[in-house]
């Protein structure tokens, strides 16, 4: 799977554009200071077949556009024979079957197949809650296509990408892949959000709450109707810190099909059908579950092997209600032991946990500890990451009601998925020879 940053780095100039289209719609929206909540649904059935480009609002390459893609994007709406039901009759056909030539990145942004816009949603407009969602199915469903890949993002329809799941057809099914940007420097991070069968629709769901401020967009992601179970952010931190241009808006969805490496032909007239897209934008709380987030920083940005570490944590409630039976817990890197901590925490597996039993609004909780690295460790980068998350529930009694619980549930304590993670990164260098001041640990373990 390639990083986003393969395909948005190298493009300085388009940032700039985007950004100052960005600002344009903000002051003008602005002027009217009154959010105009706005949902788009596309279901296809209107269309004609052929083309999307110019169909309800809809744009995508076409002929002539691109000199490197004589043909366009291998995109057409199509009439359904064995699609799911829920697709109707007609859907949005799109493989990767076309792309620049070989070694030329980032694909092209302006021309690629962008969904009718809604009202604009951005961190300093009136609507700062954005949400979307779309259907998907394999248009093989019985068996692998190699090389298909399509990513969808939330955009501004120039290629201002807000957040991204790529979708990847491999030899065990359709990997779907998320990437965020949760750490003030801009670097992406990759969720593996798992692998869905190729045979069956899915639906994906994108809410994002886009706050004023830097490094605090939340972001929630759903399939087929199910929380992942973790916040995410959106790509504020890569545009203010690596492009170094203002956050764009998102009022449409991309769907992106650029390769690096030319043609994929076998892909023509093949990969996904796309359906029941919907956007909506508007001053809404943003996704539930993502008020308490979570802050790492580490003590020195470089440790010697053999050396300490030492790490802080904080977490925050910025709800309106009190958060209980929180959970906050350094996950000890490899090669790396716990030495001591200012608080007492928790052994589980190799995370140190503080359990909090009430963070009332507004309350922050910080704790740090101290960390040894092996003295064997080789030189290189090592990422410490935090995490909070509702603390296990006692089991159900047996009076509970285990109707809807799959087997062997009834007895098992609950283990809800991180809601906020943070991480820190140090550089280990070559262990040093000289004496080393040592402290009286405060709790050891």
């Amino acid at each position: 799977m390639d990083s986003p940053r393969r395909f948005t780095r190298p493009a300085r100039p388009r940032p700039a554009i985007v950004g100052l289209l960005a600002t344009v719609v903000t002051f003008a929206l602005l002027a009217s200071s009154v959010a105009v909540a706005g949902t788009v649904v596309t279901t296809f059935e209107s269309f004609n077949l052929g083309t999307v480009n110019g169909q309800d609002g809809w744009k995508s390459a076409v002929p002539g556009d691109i000199p490197s893609l004589p043909n366009g994007y291998d995109q057409d709406v199509v009439a359904n024979t064995g699609a799911p039901v829920s697709f109707g009759a007609k859907s949005l056909r799109i493989s990767n079957a076309y792309g620049t030539g070989p070694d030329t990145f980032p694909p092209e942004f302006e021309h690629q197949t962008y969904s009718k816009p809604t009202d604009p949603a951005g961190e300093s407009l009136p609507n700062t809650e954005y949400t979307a969602q779309f259907s998907f199915i394999s248009v093989h469903p019985d068996r692998r296509q190699p090389g298909l890949r399509i990513s969808v993002s939330p955009d501004n329809g120039h290629g201002g990408r807000m957040s991204y799941i790529g979708l990847d057809d491999l030899a065990d099914g359709i990997h779907v892949t998320f990437f965020d940007t949760p750490n003030p420097d801009g670097d992406f991070m990759a969720h593996d959000l798992g692998t869905l069968p190729r045979n069956v629709p899915h639906t994906i769901k994108f809410w994002m709450k886009l706050n004023p401020g830097p490094d605090n967009d939340l972001v929630r992601i759903f399939i087929d109707g199910q929380d992942v179970g973790q916040c995410f952010t959106t790509w504020e931190n890569y545009y203010r810190e690596v492009e170094m241009n203002p956050v764009p808006i998102s009022d449409r969805l991309l769907f992106l099909s650029g390769n690096r490496d030319g043609d994929r032909l076998s892909l023509l007239g093949g990969g996904y059908l796309f359906d029941n897209v919907t956007t909506t934008t508007a001053n809404g709380a943003g996704p539930p579950g993502c008020d308490t987030p979570i802050v790492k920083d580490a003590d020195s940005p470089t440790v010697s092997a053999g050396g300490r570490e030492g790490y802080r944590i904080t977490v925050r409630n910025r709800g309106r209600l009190a958060a209980r039976n929180l959970r906050v817990c350094d996950r000890v890197p490899r090669r790396m032991t716990f030495v001591r901590a200012d608080h007492k925490l928790r052994l589980i597996g190799r995370a140190r946990c503080l359990v909090i039993p009430r963070l009332a609004p507004g309350q922050r909780v910080s704790f740090h500890l101290t960390l040894r690295v092996d003295a064997n460790a080789p030189p290189g980068a090592v990422d410490n990451t935090a995490d909070v998350t509702p603390a296990p529930q006692p089991p159900p009694s047996p009076q509970a009601p285990t109707a809807d619980l799959p087997p062997g549930s009834a007895t098992a304590p609950s283990t809800a998925a991180p809601a906020r993670r943070a991480r820190a990164r140090v550089r280990v260098l070559a262990k040093r020879t000289g004496p080393r001041r040592t402290r009286q640990p405060q709790f050891t373990g």
